[in-house]
Formats: C-alpha cells, sequence, structure tokens
C-alpha cells in the first residue's frame, strides 16, 4: 500500500507541473517561476522519499546568493537537477534526448534547459553561446562534465569543453561533488541511473528503499576561471570532486 500511495502521488504531482509548465508558465513573472521550480523540486524529492543535504566549502560556495556562475557537478541520477532546483533554481546544460520525455521533456523546456543537439555540426559551440549569454542575466548554469551518469563513487573522466561559458561570460566555476548516501550517512550507489536500467526501473528502486536516500551536494570553494585554460580549470575541479569523493565513499565503505 506505501508504494501504491507513493505512486499515485508522483503521478498527481507530475500531472500538476506538465499542467503548470503547459497552461500557467508563460503567464509567470521570473521570481514566481523561480518559486514554481523550486517548490515542485522540493515535493517531488520529498514524494520519493529524497533529502538534499548541501554542504558549503566556503560563504562563497552559496550560489544562491553569489551568482552567477558556473556549476560543474558529477552526475548519478535523473533527480540531480531537482536537488540542485530545490535549493536554488539554475539553467542546465543537458541531452537532447530529455526534450522528448513525455512530460519531464515539457518541464525541462519551460525551465530554460540548454539542449546539447546530438550529431548537429555546432551542437557544443551554439550551447556554449546559449550559456554564457544565460550567465550575463545573471542566472547560474550548471553541467554535469561527465557527459553520462555514474555510481559516484568517484569522477568519471570530464568533458572540459563546458568550462568555457564561464571563461567567456568571466564568472567562477564552483565543483560540485553530488553521491547518494543512506539516511545513516553510508555511501549508497543504489539510487544511480546508470546503464540498461529504465527510468520506471530506477524509481522502482528509489520506491522500494523504506529508509530512502539523503542526496549530498558538496559545493566546493569558486575556481577563478580568469587567465586559465578549460583544460587546466576542468582538471583542476576534478582532483577536487576526486579528493571529496575518496573520502566519503572510502570511508562509509571501511566502516
Amino acid at each position: 500500500m506505501r508504494k501504491v500511495f507513493m505512486l499515485l502521488r508522483l503521478v498527481t504531482h507530475l500531472l500538476y507541473g506538465f499542467v503548470v509548465a503547459l497552461v500557467f508558465w508563460p503567464l509567470l513573472g521570473k521570481a514566481l517561476r523561480q518559486g514554481v521550480e523550486k517548490r515542485w523540486a522540493r515535493q517531488l524529492l520529498g514524494i520519493l522519499n529524497v533529502q538534499v543535504k548541501v554542504v558549503y566549502e566556503s560563504a562563497e560556495s552559496n550560489y544562491a546568493i553569489h551568482q552567477p556562475c558556473l556549476l560543474y557537478s558529477t552526475h548519478v541520477s535523473w533527480l540531480d537537477i531537482f536537488a540542485f532546483n530545490s535549493i536554488h533554481p539554475v539553467t542546465f546544460i543537458a541531452k537532447s534526448e530529455i526534450s522528448k520525455w513525455p512530460i519531464g521533456g515539457l518541464l525541462a523546456k519551460r525551465s530554460g534547459t540548454l539542449f546539447i543537439e546530438r550529431g548537429k555540426r555546432h551542437a557544443v559551440r551554439d550551447v556554449i553561446h546559449a550559456a554564457v549569454k544565460v550567465l550575463g542575466t545573471g542566472r547560474c548554469v550548471a553541467v554535469f562534465p561527465e557527459g553520462t551518469t555514474g555510481p559516484g563513487d568517484a569522477p568519471l573522466h570530464f568533458h572540459s569543453n563546458f568550462v568555457q561559458p564561464a571563461i567567456q561570460a568571466h564568472v567562477p566555476m564552483l565543483p560540485v561533488s553530488l553521491q547518494y548516501f543512506t539516511p545513516d550517512g553510508q555511501f549508497s550507489a543504489e539510487p544511480a541511473f546508470v546503464g540498461e536500467q529504465t527510468l520506471l526501473e530506477n524509481i522502482q528502486v528509489l520506491m522500494n528503499s523504506k529508509t530512502g536516500f539523503v542526496v549530498q551536494l558538496y559545493i566546493h570553494a569558486p575556481i577563478d576561471t580568469d587567465g586559465r585554460t578549460r583544460h587546466e580549470l576542468s582538471d583542476e575541479a576534478h582532483l577536487k570532486i576526486c579528493e571529496l569523493c575518496r573520502q566519503t565513499s572510502g570511508a562509509s565503505s571501511s566502516e
């Protein structure tokens, strides 16, 4: 009965989001849109019993206050976007496949997601140009430089192209170590949306958990992007995230 109730709440919440995005979104002002995005994301995570924990390495790491900036984050699940938005809505760079999702695609489009069109010759250049424009309005942009999801125990290879918006817009880059834990603090790869798993299968994993999960966003201190190459910046971010992941996933596995 618990899972049936969760499923009904989830479907209702998705339909509510679809109606708001389709009908009311164009009528909302900027501040109201951000409020709706934030509240909707929090409610979605709550339905799936996922808590959000934010750790700021420095006062300047709080992107809700110190903006604009480029959030350069590891990627574990489709829920990651909503974890960020539950703190403070940002514009994401995402694969174009997401735009084709039945309900999620519309929600992503309405929130201003910048899609990378695979197979398009100048796809990366176009999305970088669009991201620079967004940063110019004062809004933060977030990207998952791995280009895919992983378990979260260590960062995969980073594609340094996506540092370029921060360089061109002259804004700082904030590396983010995003990981999932059990409520008692043990690292968990269970919520990871990886391999051949379907979205419905992943949702079932979340619903099957009796304790739920905690998604932790460890937001590192900002990195100044002026006078540095994208490779240098990406490598520095990768190293910071790698060191943090070694501490968190390694410590939990040794207990």
